[in-house]
């Protein structure tokens, strides 16, 4: 059956708010957050529904309206679905005289992901450089700095160290409520790998916590640059342990 879009003609040109009304008209959908890079690709998409669509259809709605309304080719792995069966869509706006109050329905920070916003790389005097990454973790906005040498190998440590040094920090903030013991992130080293016909990048953390160390691995292929892959694979390393926490 064809999707129908009210009042939002096919347009090659987009926007995050655009798209995002956009996909809130599709059925079943609650609410919805699409992160893009500063050069327009999407990196992830987010939508609540309710349990009327089944996720798997509902990625496929969402594939099929950027496609036919702004022309945009997005991997269906960028795409995740959380349903809530206490979720209610509201189709039709409400009368003037009717007015309804809606609260928007954020998932817990234990059902969420820490999402990537950004990095900054600076390189300072004497072959050196800093990084600096922001993570999000349910509306929250956190930033982890590291610096190293200038270096290939050592420019991939220190963008992984500031990325656990984000993760610490939401750590942090939410052991302000819930204290737990002390907690380190350290980095067990960043690995560049061919499989394939493709790049990845592998990196390994130890997390400390009291006196217990547990090893995380995670990786990611290559398909902007190396800085970014690194930080995909560090949070994909820390996603589950991080969520184990809380």
């Amino acid at each position: 059956m064809p999707l129908h879009f009210k009042g939002l003609p096919p347009d090659s040109g987009w926007t995050i708010q655009r798209a995002e009304d956009l996909l809130s008209s599709l059925p079943g959908v609650v609410s919805v957050r699409v992160v893009a890079r500063p050069g327009g690709e999407i990196e992830e998409i987010h939508l609540l529904t309710t349990t009327e669509v089944s996720p798997k259809q509902t990625v496929r709605n969402v594939e099929s309206a950027l496609k036919a309304h702004f022309h945009l080719e997005v991997d269906h792995r960028k795409i995740s679905v959380a349903q809530s069966s206490d979720a209610v869509k509201v189709e039709e706006e409400p009368e003037p005289q009717k007015p309804v109050l809606i609260e928007k329905i954020l998932p817990s920070r234990s059902e969420s992901r820490i999402l990537l916003l950004g990095h900054q790389v600076e390189t300072e005097r004497g072959r050196r450089v800093k990084v600096a990454v922001t993570v999000e973790w349910t509306g929250d906005e956190y930033t982890g700095e590291a610096w190293g040498a200038d270096l290939p190998r050592s420019r991939l440590e220190t963008v992984a160290r500031a990325t656990l040094s984000a993760i610490e920090e939401t750590i942090l903030d939410r052991e302000r409520d819930h204290p737990a013991g002390s907690v380190t992130l350290a980095l067990d080293g960043v690995k560049v790998l061919e499989a394939f016909d493709r790049t990845y990048i592998l990196v390994g953390v130890n997390a400390v916590h009291d006196r217990d160390v547990v090893t995380l691995a995670g990786a990611s292929p290559v398909e902007g640059t190396q800085e970014r892959a690194v930080i995909l694979a560090t949070l994909q390393a820390t996603h589950r342990w991080v969520r184990g926490r809380f």
